[in-house]
This record gives C-alpha cells, sequence and structure tokens, in this order.
C-alpha cells in the first residue's frame, strides 16, 4: 500500500490534523512565534508585536485525545512535541514528589542532633560552670569528694 492509501485508512480527525499540520515540518518543542513555521499547535506562542502568549490551538485533552488516536494506528511519532507524558513514558520518567524519597521531618526531629551534642557538651562542662558560679569552696568540696570516691585498694 503506498502513503497516500495509508493516510485515507486514518479518522478524519487525525486527517485534519496532519493537513493543517504536516509531519513534514519540524515543529518547535518550546514556545516560539505566533508566525513562525514551526509553531508548535499543542504549546503556547508568543505574539511578535504584543508581547501577549496565545493559548495553544489545541487544548491538552484533545491533544491527548488526538495522540491517543494516533497511538492505536501507529503514527504517533509523527505528531508536534508535547509536554504532557503518555501511557508506558508517563511512569518510566516520572519525576518523584519532593519529599518522597527523603521526607524532610518535624523540627524538633531536624534539632535533636544538635540539641544532644549541646546536652553533652554541657554535661561534660557542668563542673566547669559551676565552680564558676559558686566559687574556690566548691571546687575543694568536689576534689575531696574525688579522692573519697577514688579505690584505693587493686
Amino acid at each position: 500500500m503506498s502513503t497516500s492509501q495509508l493516510f485515507e485508512l486514518l479518522p478524519a480527525q487525525l486527517k485534519r490534523f496532519f493537513n493543517r499540520y504536516p509531519p513534514s515540518i519540524k515543529f518547535a518543542s518550546k514556545p516560539v512565534s505566533t508566525h513562525s513555521i514551526e509553531a508548535n499547535p499543542f504549546l503556547p506562542n508568543k505574539h511578535p508585536v504584543t508581547g501577549r502568549y496565545h493559548e495553544p490551538k489545541y487544548s491538552l485533552r484533545r491533544s491527548s485525545v488526538l495522540y491517543k488516536m494516533a497511538y492505536t494506528y501507529g503514527v504517533q511519532d509523527m505528531l508536534p512535541p508535547m509536554k504532557k507524558k503518555f501511557f508506558e513514558d508517563k511512569y518510566q520518567n516520572k519525576k518523584m514528589m519532593k519529599g518522597v524519597l527523603l521526607p524532610k521531618g518535624h523540627k524538633h526531629e531536624l534539632q535533636r542532633e544538635a540539641k544532644l551534642a549541646k546536652m553533652q557538651e554541657a554535661i561534660e562542662n557542668a563542673d566547669k560552670f559551676i565552680i564558676e558560679a559558686k566559687g574556690a569552696k566548691y571546687k575543694r568540696k568536689l576534689e575531696a569528694k574525688k579522692k573519697l570516691n577514688a579505690r584505693t585498694w587493686f
């Protein structure tokens, strides 16, 4: 079968689309000027004079209907590039949500390690702080306690 005979087998909606936007034109994958030949009908394009973006010629719903129809006939590669993903491609190239792999956690969970380190340091230096506050008399008491608690045998 020739390509023209194969083209006639396509549904009317796909035929109309390929007549308006022939596959021979390389359409842009990013928004371009609305007057440009390679202006993608599935993307919003910028008007060169006003600087405003024009809505896409085909909405997301209409473009997905076209893609699914083209997919059933095996001509989905002839469609212009679109942002929306379909079928296996949608699940294979999926971006994970921000907190799914590494959840952020609550504030107390995030600060726990620093808090424990600070507490440990404070416990180690507790005698120094108490001596500074109470004076030399307390220091002598501590030294006397250490001598009493020290083992003299073995």
